[in-house]
């Protein structure tokens, strides 16, 4: 189904409750609409992210014969989303990762960086620090009782 750019009078998606030009309008990402109206989160795709989707899409013809339909995920032999998460959380605390970064991680499914964040909404960008300050809030309580919250 073919899609457009949304209006930049449109409430932003992000749910801001600003208009979509005042607020994620300006990121490095545009939501588009379907004639249906529905909405969708167009970000902008790396070579290397395309070539590993290129790959992902013929190791999906090989394994089922077929093209893949919209129902079909083409990462298809990926464990499952907590196992992903899990092995990353653990991969986060063997390198040594600011644990508030993982808090964050664990709270938001986010990664925000200074390469990433102009990709991120607002409102995401904001649940993101919310989740840092409280972290660290609980790190503060914690020291008062003599509590680790890590």
């Amino acid at each position: 189904m073919p899609k457009k750019k949304l209006s930049p009078n449109a409430p932003c998606p992000c749910d801001s409750g600003k208009k979509y030009k005042h607020c994620c309008h300006n990121k490095e990402f545009e939501y588009m609409v379907d004639d249906d109206g529905n909405i969708f989160k167009s970000i902008p795709m790396s070579d290397e992210l395309a070539e590993v989707i290129e790959q992902q899409h013929q190791k999906f013809v090989e394994e089922f014969g077929r093209e893949p339909g919209p129902e079909d995920n083409l990462f298809f032999n990926m464990p499952h989303q907590e196992v992903v998460e899990h092995v990353m959380v653990e991969g986060m605390k063997e390198a040594g990762l600011d644990p508030a970064i993982i808090y964050a991680f664990e709270k938001t499914g986010l990664m925000v960086t200074e390469a990433n964040e102009h990709l991120i909404s607002d409102v995401d960008l904001k649940e993101w620090d919310e989740a840092i300050t409280e972290y660290e809030m609980k790190q503060m309580d914690g020291e008062s009782s003599g509590e680790e919250y890590f």
